[in-house]
């Protein structure tokens, strides 16, 4: 027994393994270093011969203007959905085409801002990189012809971007390949947000055969500006003023949009914006020509207040970034309350507006 307990160590040490106590589990592991290369022997590349992009019903947009340009909805949550089309053909034949896909990139040199959210698999970084890869179905026969030849040709025709060679009179031909099957439309859709930046926005057809060769068009689309912001309130209550008094009415970062008394604001627009306030006099009147009282607003507790007399406009500091949510604090300051007025107490109109702010730059 001693003996065959010295050879089984011997064995032991000389294969480099070592035998586990009694009721261990041996779990070896290792780092293993893989690779491939692709096959791209045989065969053509396919080609992209036109690419559009559009409204949700393929051929629509919102300008005349050549290409897609596409309006956001200005709406918290609300997102434009649009389609992406691709006409495709292959040397080889369309059944080596095995898939088509479209590759979205955001506008160059824009930062989204800590406040923008993502959509579901999108990428969020803005800057110019790519935002999402979407695949393209193919459409019948008849339904390609009917979208390309007869609503996009005929009805909107400088919505597309042609490969070179390629036009209408080729690709919808009596005989051309949409009739004879060597070329199909691909669409598909996606989603913008609400809130992404406005811009232009480079997008990849890219058709891909059973062997991995591609066909890449570029060309871009524009998601148009559009300023805009909603309020959780409807009105300011100064309360109880006294004379020569400063009293400010602070807001606060709740949405409350059914009972607010603390003033909130967002951005549902695609631009960053820079709010904007103009107040009448309450009926508080001038004294030698001055008026009776006098407001401050800001954006955020941060922001310096901006002052303004009655009747006059100001913009305030501290731009609202892409879905940013923020108070909005509103003061006022009387120096006179006129003889002779009906009762103690004064009403007016507040006006709030917005003008686009610059976006944010990447570094």
């Amino acid at each position: 027994m001693k003996k065959i307990i010295a050879l089984l160590s011997i064995c032991a040490l000389t294969l480099g393994v070592v035998i586990p106590a009694l009721g261990t589990t041996i779990d070896p592991s290792s780092t293993v270093i893989t690779g491939l290369t692709r096959d791209t022997s045989g065969g053509a590349s396919p080609i992209v011969k036109a690419k559009w992009e559009a409204n949700s019903d393929m051929y629509t947009d919102a300008s005349t203007d050549p290409g897609a340009q596409i309006m956001p909805s200005g709406q918290y949550g609300v997102n434009k959905t649009i389609a992406i089309c691709a006409i495709v053909t292959d040397p080889d034949g369309l059944a080596d085409i095995d898939n088509v896909y479209a590759d979205v990139f955001y506008p160059e040199n824009i930062a989204l801002g800590s406040s923008h959210v993502a959509l579901p698999n999108q990428s969020g970084e803005g800057c110019g990189k790519l935002m999402q890869e979407d695949a393209l179905a193919k459409l019948s026969k008849a339904d390609g012809i009917e979208l390309f030849c007869n609503k996009v040709k005929n009805l909107n025709n400088n919505l597309p971007t042609f490969n070179q060679g390629y036009d209408y009179a080729e690709i919808c031909a009596t005989d051309g390949e949409l009739q004879k099957e060597t070329a199909a439309v691909y669409c598909g859709t996606k989603n913008l947000s609400y809130e992404d930046p406005d811009g232009s926005y480079k997008v990849w057809a890219v058709a891909q055969d059973k062997v991995g060769l591609q066909g890449i068009l570029e060309n871009h689309f524009s998601y148009l500006p559009l300023t805009a912001f909603e309020t959780d309130f409807t009105s300011v209550s100064y309360g109880n003023v006294r004379l020569n008094t400063h009293k400010i009415i602070s807001g606060n970062l709740l949405w409350e949009p059914t009972a607010s008394v603390k003033p909130t604001v967002r951005n549902v627009g695609n631009t960053r914006l820079s709010m904007k306030v103009s107040q009448d006099d309450m009926g508080l009147g001038m004294t030698n020509g001055v008026y009776n009282v006098k407001y401050d607003a800001r954006v955020g507790s941060a922001a310096s207040f901006a002052n303004y007399v009655p009747y006059q406009t100001v913009t305030l500091s501290d731009a609202l970034d892409l879905s940013e949510m923020d108070e909005m604090d509103f003061s006022i300051d009387i120096s006179k309350f006129p003889p002779g007025h009906a009762s103690d107490s004064y009403t007016g109109n507040m006006t709030l507006g917005a003008v686009s702010a610059a976006h944010l730059t990447c570094p």
